[in-house]
């Protein structure tokens, strides 16, 4: 059976904002990574895919500003440059905070980084989120921010309940399948038979002790 849904992973936990970016902060943001960040499709072990964001800078004061708006983790890192070991700091963020994030800055982006986006798997949301991206340049909180962080909340929810009515119909044909394989009706009745005797004979076990 064709899977019609993506898979939607919990985010880690400890890694959210502690307080929502304002539109001229997000500006600034989109400046930050149109200049020193990318995006990159992580690969896990299982076959699955992740969109991860980061940002690498020499003063880690831009980063907390980050993390402190958009979440994510910092790591210091050394990295040899024309022969010289230097500190550099890294942010990252993955996930929903990772689309939250590109998307909110996603129209002060250059065509250049635009097209990187929509090459990894956060492309796919790009046309559930379009009708919302705007350059917002207001004094107060980020509207754009919050109306595709409500999205995201509403896209998983929707791929959850896509993938629960999956595997609901996968499991009944493939019951339905197997119940009319007479190897399987043959082995399901020998497995059967075996559970009687066991039960038989702990009841005789039992009636022998008492």
């Amino acid at each position: 059976m064709k899977r019609d849904y993506k898979i939607v992973k919990k985010d880690r936990e400890g890694l959210d904002s502690v307080r929502r970016p304002t539109a001229i902060e997000v500006a600034w943001a989109a400046g930050i990574y149109e200049g020193e960040g990318s995006c990159i499709t992580n690969h896990n072990g299982t076959g699955s895919k992740s969109f991860v964001v980061s940002v690498n800078q020499n003063d880690p004061e831009l980063l907390h500003r980050m993390r402190d708006m958009f979440g994510g983790s910092i790591k210091l890192c050394n990295r040899t440059f024309n022969g010289v070991l230097r500190p550099i700091y890294h942010w990252k963020i993955c996930g929903d905070r990772a689309r939250a994030f590109i998307f909110t800055i996603y129209p002060f982006l250059t065509a250049r980084r635009k097209a990187q986006v929509e090459a990894t798997p956060a492309g796919d949301f790009l046309e559930h989120v379009q009708d919302i991206l705007r350059f917002d340049v207001t004094l107060g909180k980020s509207e754009v921010y919050e109306s595709i962080w409500k999205k995201i909340e509403e896209y998983d929810a929707q791929q959850r309940l896509k993938a629960r009515e999956h595997m609901s119909r996968y499991r009944k044909e493939y019951q339905a399948k197997q119940s009319a394989d007479p190897v399987y009706r043959e082995r399901k009745r020998l497995e059967q038979q075996e559970r009687r005797k066991l039960r038989k004979a702990q009841v005789i076990c039992i009636e022998k002790a008492a």
